[in-house]
């Protein structure tokens, strides 16, 4: 039974898992923040039921009915949907469990937060779909699955012959499982040859002119260079997938496909990242990429995949993230991946270790042609392989360099040979789904589908193969999966805190997010400005100033790139070694010239004293090293100087106080404006100024969240006002500015819900 949905009338919105050559240098041919808009989705849907999950310690009783429960637990997003929807009906989503189960079994205890809304007659589901959406005790509200029959598939409208081919007897890898991946049956349906699908195969050099492809007039994308000496590698690999079905030779496993091709070589060297980038902006959601190439690392005895290296590994990512399938040759270095190590020391490869990181690709490993199908002893192998192919024996085109028109070939191997037979099956399914459905899968879908163990071919040993299973599209198609859009994003990183810090660093660490379909990454924020991914739920900021506040922020990322909402930090950096100088009186655009005790002066003037967050004063942090002093002098940028009548001044570790001559220990006296914010906007920044001082640039500060359930929180430094002017915003273009005449906040401690201001904690 296959599920479908009122989207298009099929997606769904739940998971769906169901040539060798020497070692020597890197690289070698392998022949050896978006953001996808709910509110959009949900305005084309036509549903009749709609599945409710409530966050955990809602508190309802799992029971049919329960509106009047939710009415009293004064949410404002569900008061409005009662609201607004009058007649709505809360019952229970599974009838196996009822209001007298315990939650003793904690596997299933989640099961009583689902409940079911069926969607009153004429009303608009979109509309009600965003409502609930919108509620602080919903933690996602989705259509609900429909079952229908298994789809009939279209005949293909341009019917492969391949029994014309003189060499297509030769093409074993075609054949039926368990032999081959069963190509001839995908070719009797619409998209089974690949038709409506474009990819892009990264190397070096190829025979673009080759009788069995020229008809395909395959694009040479930009910034490369085609290798001679490598051409017969890169026109064996494009032969598997797109020999053309002409009565001439060969015929490619996806001969429909366009084939495109990317160069690594670029601009005189080589630049693998650059050509796979290339590569993804050719294409479009749905379409594959295969890298043929692997590289060598000094952890490594043999070749290894080239996403071992971090700009390689992000261009995968890049791709990927954009729907964009990515094959990857394993490499022939007989390496075992699970065991190998990056230059961190770090497992990266071995899907069972904390270390891991995955890029999304394909990654192929190389077996025998003979039945049962066994590891080639030079196939890397190991828990990150996703499938195998042919690494031997492999019939295909040939040429001696670019210019070549003719030639073939019998015997082309290695992970080589192996990745295009897997890119076919992939290029093949994803014309099939295309075809059927009107979408293609996801990256992470349609691997998920080539490495099923109940639906493709096993090596003779997969325990101690470790290369995942050829592709049998047979059993593929007869059980075809429905493509699925993931918009649910992840929920927020919660309890977000730092371990430890010191004048120059500081460590983060949070809660684990979850996901319907899995979190990809945490995207990391300093300031608002992004400045780094992580896998992990820890991360530690590098080359800070001392003394110095930032606002951290982190948000979960899926692998459709769907973000959950922030949790942020707001915190110091240690003084430490450092010295913060707070100025005031005497120059009205002062510079400070100055040397860490005992060493050596900045050029004069020495550096400009930029506006403190304190109403009146300039400020100055520098970090002195293992001094524990600073001596400085002042001037106003112009030769009229400060420098303490030829004493100079001295400035301990720490925050001190320059006022007309006199220095004080600590920051400045000032009063403080402290601001509670609830409802409005979910991500909230306050845009302000002491009365009557200079504004903050737009869109001013995050605000962070708070002690306090469901409110954020700042505190400003006013100096010398008593009050602070204030206006809101969600820091990408809505205001509120009370109409146009901001908010004036008195100091001390004040609630802001929804426009009015009480004095207070909530």
């Amino acid at each position: 039974m296959m599920i479908r949905r009122g989207l298009l009338s099929f997606i769904v919105f739940t998971v769906v898992f169901t040539s060798v050559v020497a070692f020597g240098h890197a690289p070698a041919s392998a022949s050896g923040d978006r953001e996808v808009s709910v509110s959009n989705i949900f305005d084309s849907l036509d549903v009749e039921e709609i599945v409710v999950k409530f966050k955990s310690g809602v508190n309802v009783p799992y029971q049919d009915g329960i509106q009047r429960e939710l009415k009293a637990k004064k949410d404002s997003g569900l008061d409005s949907t009662f609201s607004d929807f009058p007649d709505l009906k809360v019952n229970r989503l599974f009838h196996i469990i009822d209001k007298e189960a315990k939650s003793t079994d904690h596997a299933k205890a989640v099961f009583q937060n689902y409940y079911t809304v069926p969607v009153p007659k004429g009303a608009d589901a979109g509309k009600l779909l965003k409502k609930l959406n919108q509620s602080k005790l919903v933690e996602v509200a989705y259509p609900k699955p429909i079952p229908v029959e298994d789809p009939s598939l279209a005949s293909n409208t341009t019917p492969v012959l391949p029994s014309n081919d003189p060499n297509y007897s030769f093409q074993g890898y075609a054949n039926a499982a368990s032999q081959g991946i069963n190509a001839p049956y995908a070719w009797q349906y619409e998209g089974g040859d690949g038709k409506g699908i474009s990819y892009v195969d990264v190397e070096r050099g190829w025979a673009l002119g080759h009788e069995d492809l020229a008809a395909h007039s395959v694009t040479f994308l930009p910034g490369g260079t085609n290798i001679a000496t490598s051409a017969n590698h890169g026109t064996a690999v494009l032969g598997v997938i797109s020999a053309v079905d002409n009565t001439i030779g060969n015929i490619g496993l996806a001969s429909k496909a366009q084939p495109m091709v990317s160069s690594w070589v670029r601009g005189g060297g080589s630049n693998i990242a650059e050509a796979i980038i290339v590569a993804a902006d050719a294409l479009e959601a749905g379409d594959v990429i295969l890298i043929e190439i692997q590289t060598t690392h000094g952890n490594a005895s043999g070749y290894v995949p080239v996403e071992v290296y971090a700009a390689e590994f992000d261009a995968i990512k890049y791709a990927v993230n954009n729907g964009i399938s990515v094959v990857a040759a394993a490499g022939n270095g007989s390496v075992n991946l699970d065991t190998f190590q990056d230059y961190s020391g770090k497992y990266v490869l071995n899907r069972t270790s904390p270390d891991f990181k995955d890029s999304g690709a394909i990654m192929v490993g190389a077996a025998s042609d003979t039945v049962p199908h066994t590891r080639m002893y030079f196939s890397n192998y190991g828990s990150r392989i996703d499938a195998y192919g042919w690494g031997t024996g492999v019939h295909t085109l040939a040429a001696t360099d670019t210019t070549s028109t003719t030639g073939y070939q019998s015997s082309f191997s290695g992970t080589s040979s192996a990745s295009p037979i897997v890119t076919a099956a992939a290029i093949s399914l994803q014309g099939i789904a295309k075809a059927e459905f009107g979408v293609t899968y996801s990256p992470t879908q349609l691997r998920e589908i080539l490495r099923d163990s109940t639906l493709n071919t096993p090596s003779s040993s997969p325990s101690t193969d470790k290369i995942g299973y050829l592709p049998n599209l047979k059993n593929i198609i007869d059980n075809l999966p429905v493509p699925f859009i993931d918009t649910v994003a992840p929920t927020q990183p919660l309890n977000l805190i730092s371990p430890s810090k010191t004048a120059t660093s500081i460590s983060l660490a949070w809660d684990a997010s979850t996901d319907n379909v899995g979190v990809d990454h945490y995207e990391i924020l300093r300031d608002t400005v992004p400045i780094a991914t992580t896998t992990s739920t820890s991360y530690t900021a590098t080359g800070l100033d001392a003394g110095h506040a930032y606002v951290f922020t982190v948000k979960a990322v899926d692998a459709a790139n769907n973000k959950s909402l922030p949790s942020s930090l707001y915190i110091f950096t240690d003084t430490g070694n450092s010295v913060t100088v707070y100025y005031k009186k005497g120059f009205a655009t002062p510079y400070i010239h100055y040397r860490p005790a005992g060493g050596t002066w900045t050029t004069a003037p020495g550096t400009a004293m930029p506006a403190s967050e304190v109403a009146g004063y300039n400020k100055f942090t520098v970090n002195i090293g293992s001094a524990t002093s600073l001596e400085a002098v002042f001037n106003n940028g112009s030769g009229t100087w400060d420098n303490n009548g030829g004493s100079n001044y001295i400035f301990g570790t720490g925050i001190s106080t320059f006022t007309a001559g006199t220095i004080t220990s600590g920051p400045p006296m000032t009063a403080t404006v402290t601001i509670y914010y609830k409802h409005g906007f979910s991500t909230p920044y306050i845009h302000w100024r002491p009365e009557g001082g200079t504004w903050t640039t737009a869109p001013g500060d995050v605000m962070t969240i708070s002690e306090v359930p469901g409110y954020s929180k700042i505190t400003l430094a006013v100096g010398s006002a008593s009050r602070a002017e204030v206006c809101f915003n969600n820091g990408s273009g809505t205001w509120d500015s009370n109409g146009g005449s901001n908010y004036f906040i008195n100091t001390g401690t004040y609630t802001f819900d929804s426009g009015t201001i009480t004095a207070g904690t909530p």
